[in-house]
């Protein structure tokens, strides 16, 4: 095992240990919502990465860009929680106004029944207007925070979806008089690729979760602890 992948495991370990100390967590303002929203967020960006260090462990870190995507639009909005707050959660509201009516005209169109109740409900909800609605766009969320994790989530969200650049992990020698085709992603001999540093990946992703969560508790009580852990994890940038 490389010195990065120890460090990796023992940063999300020591990351899992705070969020499972935190049994009685105070949100830092009057409106609870954005706390309350952010934990099952950051709940999930630590099963995701659970499920990241199960893979790569079983020689399936290739097959984990989609929980790294994942990660990344979870831990994308615990950040916009953090910044806009009411306004955040606002706007989540509309977002799932929105899908919900896009969900119940894909159940009329396919003739699927289902118990209106909710869908009436939803539907009828009248909701604030927020400016920050724009940023249920991921990518518009994503330039906001900073244009390199745009760029992340646009080569992750290629490896996850169906497109030449996923096909091509599995194929060599277009061109030349021998193709070879592969059943285990292959990637450029010059850099490590995403599968190899997977857990580092995920550890650097729940750093950022819990460094946004953070400041939605009284207090910031990780303060200390995430640096230590950035510092212990090789994370570049300990700021909180």
């Amino acid at each position: 095992m490389t010195d990065e992948l120890e460090r990796a495991y023992a940063g999300l370990d020591a990351l899992a240990q705070l969020t499972d100390a935190l049994t009685d967590p105070r949100p830092a303002h009057a409106d609870e919502r954005p706390l309350y929203v952010g934990w099952g967020m950051l709940a999930t960006v630590h099963r995701q990465a659970a499920a990241v260090v199960l893979l790569h462990r079983h020689g399936l870190g290739h097959e984990t860009a989609p929980n790294r995507r994942s990660m990344l639009e979870h831990a994308a909005q615990i950040w916009w929680l953090a910044e806009d707050g009411t306004d955040a959660v606002e706007s989540m509201n509309h977002a799932l106004k929105y899908k919900q009516q896009k969900l119940r005209e894909a159940a009329d169109d396919s003739g699927i029944s289902y118990d209106a109740t909710v869908a009436d409900a939803v539907q009828a909800a009248v909701l604030p207007p927020t400016s920050a609605q724009t940023y249920n766009q991921i990518g518009h969320l994503l330039k906001r925070i900073g244009p390199p994790l745009h760029a992340i989530y646009a080569g992750e969200s290629m490896l996850t979806h169906a497109s030449l650049t996923s096909a091509e992990r599995f194929f060599s020698g277009p061109g030349t008089d021998t193709v070879e085709l592969l059943t285990t992603p292959r990637y450029p001999d010059d850099a490590p690729g995403p599968d190899t540093r997977a857990p580092y990946i995920a550890l650097v992703l729940t750093w950022f979760a819990m460094t946004a969560f953070n400041r939605l508790l009284s207090g910031q009580p990780w303060i200390d602890a995430l640096q230590r852990i950035a510092q212990e994890a090789g994370i570049e940038d300990s700021a909180t």
